[in-house]
């Protein structure tokens, strides 16, 4: 089977992300434009671009934004998704960015003391969170990938500015976001990882550790917005051939954990997007709204989405 291997050593960010693994991808662009095209957003589209990184080669890719733009709650993206077209977006894809989304709001919710349907979101309305959410998991699921291993996430050091002040690293909604999560810190001086990137990062993964034992078919490499500063940064991908028998945490059936509950129990769920990468259904219930209930409610809630 296929197992794509996400490095945050440097940290993970949205647009780092969604970078990564459209370039790990040989139709990683082709995938990611006609993605956004389809979610029929009024001006939104993506640039790609080569950026170099301590002289190494990376992909950055640059969400557009050419017409003004609503502030959006929960509610609003949860609309976006759900009219999203099965031609481009597989159900279990739909399931996961409502999952991923539904995280970056309840932190929110959590941090300021807010109930969920009523906080009012700055950075989670932003457009570029939510190309960078969506199409993050769509170009995962792209990959064929039957499960997916994050290395542990730099959090990285120091204070971060947004819009409710400054705040030592981790922001308040990124360490909501951080708990069950495996992680640590550098002396860098800056936020290494935004709420955007911990959300998806722990919706997808099902494990944390080094690079599983396997034969490296691509490699990927993706940066952001302050990749070139005085810290460089990047997030690679790699998409790794494994045997079966190797699957950490399958029973007799190879059953894999619950994606976004990474350090919780083996609940028998089969592949994270079903056989060889196909939409895997029946897996949760939502509500109206599209919120997911799991058998982990106090599984954490998720950030701002800075990117």
């Amino acid at each position: 089977m296929k197992t794509l291997y996400l490095e945050c050593s440097l940290g993970v960010s949205g647009d780092m992300l969604l970078a990564a693994l459209s370039d790990l991808l040989p139709d990683g662009g082709r995938v990611l434009e006609e993605a956004v095209a389809s979610l029929n957003l009024n001006g939104v589209s993506v640039r790609a671009a080569e950026q170099m990184v301590q002289g190494i080669r990376t992909r950055r890719v640059e969400v557009l934004d050419e017409a003004a733009q609503p502030l959006r709650h929960l509610q609003n993206l949860t609309d976006i998704v759900n009219a999203a077209p099965g031609s481009h977006w597989p159900d279990r894809v739909k399931e996961l960015g409502l999952a991923a989304l539904t995280r970056l709001a309840e932190a929110e919710s959590r941090v300021h003391g807010q109930p969920l349907d009523t906080i009012h979101f700055h950075e989670v309305g932003a457009v570029d969170t939510v190309i960078d959410t969506l199409c993050s998991i769509r170009l995962a699921h792209a990959t064929g990938a039957a499960r997916i291993v994050a290395s542990p996430v730099n959090l990285g050091s120091g204070f971060v500015t947004f819009s409710h002040g400054r705040f030592p690293v981790p922001a308040p909604a990124a360490a909501e976001l951080a708990r069950g999560m495996r992680t640590f810190a550098t002396d860098s001086g800056m936020e290494l990882a935004t709420p955007t990137g911990l959300a998806v990062i722990k919706t997808l993964a099902d494990a944390y550790g080094p690079l599983p034992l396997g034969t490296v078919e691509a490699v990927g490499y993706g940066s952001g917005t302050y990749s070139t500063g005085a810290y460089p940064t990047f997030l690679r991908a790699y998409l790794i051939k494994t045997e079966s028998a190797t699957r950490r945490g399958s029973g007799a059936a190879g059953h894999l954990r619950d994606a976004g509950h990474g350090s919780g129990p083996t609940r028998g769920r089969g592949d994270l997007f079903g056989p060889h990468g196909h939409p895997h259904h029946g897996a949760h219930a939502h509500t109206s709204s599209g919120r997911e209930f799991a058998e982990d409610e106090d599984d954490g809630p998720l950030g701002h989405g800075r990117g």
